[in-house]
């Protein structure tokens, strides 16, 4: 409902040399009960003067959302055949709206609609998402994080709703691993969603894509990633440019780079296909980890009885083979051990 009912202004632009951007947002305010969204305000920002283009609208549907346009295919697709799929050779991408499988803290209430904003910027971020981490349901931590993602293999959303209200994050398609160095692939992008969407795609001058060892950071470099979360949650920071992402604020300019968590959801995305192979390879993950840490136990535990079988090095035993050698003490052949001569 949200969406279509914002078509007619995007259908506005497109039919007439130019736009107000003024009055489409007036327009947007006074036909809803709240703030227009972050992918309203985007297209705004996209105008000059005001004034938004056809061109404008082009070259922002292009960057911040490519998915715009499979929404009406979409909507006209299922108009026509019920929501049937159908065999065909047009190439048609289907849109599909994130499926949340549990209660999402961020995208409750108002940001909603962000949700659906998020959406129209990669096909890969839409159907079934599954959570993987969460402040609510997994606690204020970093370990809890790291074994929540680790292993999983997949298109993944990390989205950050900061104390001071913006809301950021990243997509990423990769294994989640910890390592010394950055990984990832040209598939990630980091984002703004609230108050107004932005998306920074891979330059191509660097692939510094993740660096996951005692804290969690994206782009830039081990000593300052773009976007960092510490070990501790604390102190995080999200800056303005480097060389794998498009430059861009992350955060609005008057939070100067700085952000506290205020809640903290990755999610599995691309639908029921993805999460199942994710969700398989972290359980893999998870197996060879478990064993990893067995068998290292089982022989430390070995070390252990060999070092108790081999009493003479024992603590126990120690005054035997201190006795050994020692004036005063002699063998006693008849008694089968040792014997003190006395000092006369």
């Amino acid at each position: 409902i949200h969406f279509f009912s914002v078509i007619p202004y995007f259908k506005e632009v497109v039919d007439s040399p130019d736009a107000d951007a003024d009055a489409i947002v007036a327009r947007l305010r006074s036909e809803h009960d709240s703030a227009c969204s972050s992918l309203e305000r985007s297209l705004v920002h996209a105008g000059e003067n005001s004034m938004v283009t056809k061109q404008n609208f082009y070259e922002w549907a292009e960057t911040i959302a490519p998915q715009i346009s499979s929404t009406l295919s979409t909507f006209v697709h299922n108009l026509l055949f019920h929501g049937k799929m159908l065999k065909h050779r047009l190439n048609f991408v289907q849109f599909e709206p994130p499926k949340l499988d549990q209660r999402s803290n961020i995208f409750e209430g108002v940001h909603r609609p962000n949700l659906f904003a998020l959406t129209c910027i990669s096909p890969l971020v839409g159907g079934k998402w599954h959570n993987l981490y969460s402040f609510e349901f997994h606690g204020h931590s970093m370990n809890r994080l790291q074994h929540s993602i680790l292993g999983y293999c997949g298109p993944t959303v990390v989205v950050i709703e900061t104390e001071q209200g913006p809301i950021i994050g990243g997509f990423f398609a990769t294994t989640w691993k910890k390592a010394n160095e950055f990984y990832g692939d040209a598939n990630a992008f980091l984002f703004q969603l609230f108050p107004t969407l932005d998306v920074f795609n891979p330059t191509g001058d660097d692939t510094n894509f993740i660096c996951l060892q005692d804290g969690l950071g994206f782009g830039g470099t081990k000593d300052m990633p773009r976007l960092f979360i510490p070990a501790s949650m604390e102190y995080c920071n999200a800056g303005v440019m480097d060389k794998t992402f498009r430059t861009g604020e992350l955060l609005p300019e008057e939070y100067l780079e700085k952000f506290t968590i205020k809640s903290l959801e990755v999610w599995g995305c691309g639908g029921e296909g993805a999460i199942k192979n994710g969700l398989q390879a972290r359980e893999e993950k998870r197996a060879l980890t478990d064993a990893a840490i067995y068998n290292a136990r089982k022989i430390k535990d070995k070390s252990a009885l060999v070092e108790d079988i081999n009493l003479i090095d024992t603590s126990l035993y120690k005054h035997k083979e201190e006795a050994r050698g020692r004036a005063e003490f002699k063998v006693d052949e008849k008694h089968g051990g040792y014997a003190l001569e006395r000092g006369q």
